[in-house]
């Protein structure tokens, strides 16, 4: 977003720097002055120069019948071309306000438009089912992925004869859980005494493959839908899948030892 910020506020200073120079290259013309008349003389000189000369006959009829001469015209008066102090404040603030509210809205698509390079909110291709398993069996019955937010364990078609998880898990024996608490939204840590998901904020436990046991949650946690593309397994982060009833068992497993988290 700062980024996005410093690039508005650039272009609105460059325009602004050009508008003051092109109305700096158009200076408003002056007005030609009135030159003033000179001052009359005082004195028997200025009495002599003020007195009408006396003129009789033709020569003061021609004289009173001569048109008087026309005053200069003024050259038309042109507007400035630049802004005014107030235009350019207004300008201003404008051009502020439009690159911040720029900004902001670049700020909030990025931040609303899903993650197609791979991260939450996208298709993520995992690699191969084979690959997935041997992650799985490397740490104790989970592969945690929190680039993700999904926690990865292995899916028996076998423990589930009637195929309730077999369209989530898309024919394969991989299933994605996600890793948010359905309660209040804790991260759900692996307690592998148990072979349970248990929450440490208040206690909900969860089996393997994510179906509801103990604890305030009111509901299995959500999943990700996962297929198989060309070899690769894909797990679709950008729909939550709502996780089953309080009353699901499926899997059938009971804790396999000590919890991690008290008594809910």
């Amino acid at each position: 977003m700062m980024v996005e910020l410093l690039a508005a506020t650039a272009v609105a200073l460059v325009t602004l720097a050009w508008w003051v120079r092109r109305a700096a290259l158009h200076p408003v013309p002056v007005r030609n002055r009135v030159r003033s008349q000179p001052t009359t003389p005082c004195g028997p000189t200025a009495l002599l120069m003020a007195a009408p000369p006396d003129v009789t006959g033709p020569a003061a009829a021609t004289q009173d019948s001569a048109p008087e001469p026309a005053a200069p015209k003024r050259p038309p008066k042109r507007k400035p071309t630049g802004p005014n102090r107030r235009q350019f404040l207004r300008l201003g603030l404008g051009l502020g306000f439009l690159g911040t509210l720029a900004s902001f809205g670049t700020a909030v698509l990025a931040f609303m438009w899903p993650n197609l390079r791979g991260g939450f909110g996208a298709q993520i291709a995992m690699g191969t089912q084979d690959q997935l398993l041997a992650e799985i069996e490397a740490n104790e019955g989970r592969f945690e992925f929190p680039e993700g937010r999904s926690l990865i364990v292995r899916y028996d078609p076998s423990q589930d004869p009637d195929g309730q998880y077999a369209e989530i898990t898309g024919q394969t024996q991989i299933m994605a859980l996600y890793q948010k608490c359905v309660h209040l939204g804790c991260k759900v840590p692996w307690c592998a005494s148990a072979q349970w998901w248990e929450c440490p904020c208040h206690g909900s436990k969860y089996n393997r493959w994510g179906e509801w046991q103990e604890g305030p949650a009111p509901r299995g946690l959500d999943r990700f839908a996962v297929q198989e593309v060309e070899g690769e397994i894909v797990v679709d982060t950008s729909t939550v899948v709502t996780g089953p009833a309080r009353t699901a068992s499926v899997l059938q497993q009971p804790a396999e030892g000590p919890h991690c988290q008290g008594d809910a």
